[in-house]
């Protein structure tokens, strides 16, 4: 049964094809027509030998990794955040903690392409000094161009499908046979979604550019003294840890008294039992000898 719709399928198929091919056979020559989009259709001639086709722009997406010493950490997060928001970027995570006595900060930040090398620039000017800096671009121009031909060849494919769909409703109007042929259409539907999804994706990375820095407070510059310091709780940090000192010393002793004590009394007394046999054979071998 399967075998015969396919065949049906198949022969469907081909019948399109054909009125499709005669269709264009008959309008080579008329004027630029009306497809079912409603979009006019023009015949776009070949290009002329030995000409050059026109140089597709490049798709880059550009990623920065700095490493930066800074005077205060806190503040220089802010004013990433603000020099990014300037040159029409954005910024997507930060993380601030404290290792220590120093403020370390992981910051990530997006601008536009085309202004990445001014904002490394203004990002040199906020450090006191740039440990390392590395730029790396990927270039999926390529990749897009790809899609793009896989995007037009499934939309045709599926103008097709919805072709056979209708012809397959009109002369076999049988459910197994139109099912078959709507998930095809589904299949295709997805697969077209799935690339051009793919392509606004590579569209939006190559537009904004990616910076990824770290931040390292400098030494020279720290206080003598931190703000943060707190002599009150250190204190009642070092009376907790001497009370808790305390505590395990006197859970020793409880132990040693109440769980070893016994057993050390039986073997003190076991020792004393040896003692006083051991004596008193001594004592009859003294006695035998004299």
């Amino acid at each position: 049964m399967k075998q015969k719709v396919f065949a049906l399928l198949a022969l469907l198929a081909l019948s399109c094809k054909a009125e499709h091919n005669a269709v264009a056979t008959d309008t080579a020559g008329a004027p630029p027509s009306i497809d079912q989009r409603g979009m006019t259709v023009n015949a776009v001639p070949p290009p002329p030998p030995g000409s050059q086709a026109p140089a597709l722009p490049r798709l880059i997406i550009r990623t920065a990794e700095v490493s930066l010493i800074v005077g205060d950490t806190t503040a220089s997060v802010e004013k990433l955040a603000a020099l990014a928001s300037a040159n029409g970027g954005y910024l997507t995570d930060s993380k601030i903690w404290r290792d220590g006595q120093l403020v370390r900060a992981t910051l990530t930040i997006r601008v536009p392409a085309p202004k990445l090398d001014a904002a490394l620039a203004a990002i040199r000017k906020l450090a006191t000094r740039v440990e390392s800096e590395t730029v790396s671009g990927d270039d999926v121009t390529q990749e897009y161009v790809d899609l793009e031909s896989q995007v037009r060849n499934l939309e045709a494919a599926e103008v097709e499908m919805r072709q056979l769909m209708t012809t397959v409703r009109e002369r076999t109007k049988k459910a197994e046979d139109i099912l078959q042929v709507y998930q095809q259409l589904v299949q295709l539907r997805g697969q077209i979604e799935t690339a051009k999804g793919r392509m606004r994706y590579l569209s939006q990375m190559s537009a904004m550019s990616t910076i990824k820095l770290t931040l390292t407070p400098d030494a020279i510059t720290k206080p003598v003294v931190e703000p943060g310091w707190q002599p009150v709780a250190v204190m009642k940090d070092a009376s907790r840890a001497l009370l808790k000192t305390a505590e395990a010393a006197i859970d020793v002793v409880i132990w040693t008294v109440v769980y070893f004590g016994p057993l050390l009394l039986v073997l003190a007394g076991m020792l004393f039992v040896m003692w006083r046999a051991i004596a008193r054979r001594r004592r009859a071998g003294l006695a035998r000898t004299s």
